[in-house]
């Protein structure tokens, strides 16, 4: 019962989307705008137009800071040394396997957590020692957290009920948040005759219409199937391009965190590895975790040794030699020698026969073990050497299981990582 009535507690204090092209991320927040628009009229819809509802103003930047933050339960890190900064108005997502620490840092950022060490800040202020409801920020669960004996209305309501939010204002935004997630038409029924689509915008409904500084999402699309949850990702994407206001999205799922996020954090054991850009950590990986973590199929990842020989740069391992091109060449010769992990995305193999002319040292031989057809392409899985890689080729492909086929790679974008420290040498 205890535990109930903290649940409760902490989700009515916290309860509860991409950037402009031409807007930096770190660029200032003059409040949240909600439209009336449904979501199928936002695009090439007036953004200066009517119909538009300003709930709230705020000078304060919306920025998050933690600052050297780190969280143990006993002896056990489960975030370490974590610096980082969310910039204002924008998408952050925070990605990796279960047990990474994503979660951890939401926990954190929301009150629910203590740090063990180090500062988190929220716009200007040091919020360590601020309980839940004081931080402004409003939380998305994975697993909804509405109320099942209130309706859709009175759902969106309690969190502005609780504030003590003048009527006529509380039916506005409530009417507004509505429009804005296309629920108008379910504010009567109970979350108990809805679907998990509709579950989950109402979730969502209960934090916009809060107003928040800050949004903290936890894996809230898990629980759908995937056609939804991939319609669903399309509207957060849209709502935040509306609102504007700074959020931060844990999930496992690396397309989805490359589908939504201005910047990826990718965490491993409580340690952050790379922050950047989804289009940076996919082409230039700082470490062979995020470069087989980020990318579906994942990117290969085959034992070699860097070996120069004749003038020429060499990636030489069991059942393949490939030849480094010349400008990369001159970037990593001193590596000559070492023990390294070639990585090669698998849209950057071909099948020989699909290709005009393939340069020198540049293929290799391969046992086709699995064809998948995937309608738009074809995964091809083989085994070189021993080694498992998975190209994707032409639907049209004439490459069959057992069968002995000469691929083709293309090496301007090669990986390369030392195999000892696990660190990119070419990025």
């Amino acid at each position: 019962m205890l535990a109930h009535q903290f649940i409760t507690l902490c989700r009515d204090a916290i309860i509860a989307p991409s950037m402009t092209d031409d807007q930096d991320a770190r660029g200032g927040r003059s409040g949240s705008l909600l439209t009336g628009l449904p979501l199928g009229e936002w695009d090439g819809a007036d953004q200066n137009a009517g119909n538009v509802l300003i709930l709230d103003e705020r000078e304060a930047m919306a920025r998050v800071i933690l600052n050297r933050v780190s969280k143990a339960f006993g002896d056990v890190y489960a975030v370490r040394d974590l610096d980082l900064e969310v910039y204002d108005g924008e998408f952050l997502v925070l990605v990796g396997p279960s047990g990474s620490g994503k979660s951890t840092v939401l926990r954190l950022v929301a009150g629910l957590e203590e740090p063990t060490t180090g500062e988190i800040f929220i716009g200007d202020r040091l919020v360590n020692n601020l309980a839940p409801k004081d931080r402004d920020v409003a939380m998305v669960f994975q697993s909804y957290a509405l109320y099942p004996h209130m309706n859709v209305h009175d759902n969106l309501a309690h969190p502005l009920q609780l504030r003590r939010v003048p009527k006529a204002e509380m039916e506005e935004r409530v009417r507004k948040v509505a429009e804005l997630l296309s629920i108008s038409h379910l504010l009567q029924r109970r979350p108990k005759e809805l679907s998990g689509g509709e579950r989950q915008r109402v979730a969502l409904g209960r934090a916009i219409v809060r107003n928040p500084a800050v949004y903290l999402m936890d894996e809230p699309l898990s629980n759908l199937d995937v056609k939804l949850r991939i319609r669903t990702r399309a509207e957060l994407i849209k709502i935040h391009e509306r609102l504007r206001t700074t959020t931060i999205y844990v999930t496992h799922d690396q397309q989805e965190a490359m589908t939504l996020g201005d910047r990826i954090g990718v965490l491993n054991n409580g340690t952050l590895l790379q922050l950047g850009r989804p289009e940076t950590l996919y082409n230039h990986p700082t470490n062979l975790f995020v470069a087989g973590f980020i990318g579906s199929p994942s990117m290969n990842l085959l034992e070699a040794q860097l070996v120069a020989r004749d003038d020429r740069l060499l990636v030489e391992g069991k059942g393949f030699s490939i030849q480094v091109p010349p400008e990369l060449a001159s970037l990593i010769d001193r590596y000559a020698g070492r023990d390294v992990v070639l990585g090669i995305r698998p849209e950057h193999i071909f099948d020989r026969e699909e290709v005009a002319e393939a340069p020198p040292g540049a293929s290799f031989t391969a046992q086709i073990d699995l064809i998948e057809p995937l309608g738009s392409e074809t995964l091809v899985h083989a085994l070189v050497g021993g080694q498992a890689i998975t190209a994707k080729v032409s639907p049209d492909t004439e490459l069959r299981r057992s069968h002995i086929a000469e691929l083709v790679v293309d090496t301007r974008h090669l990986h390369l990582f030392d195999r000892e420290t696990q660190r990119a040498i070419t990025r």
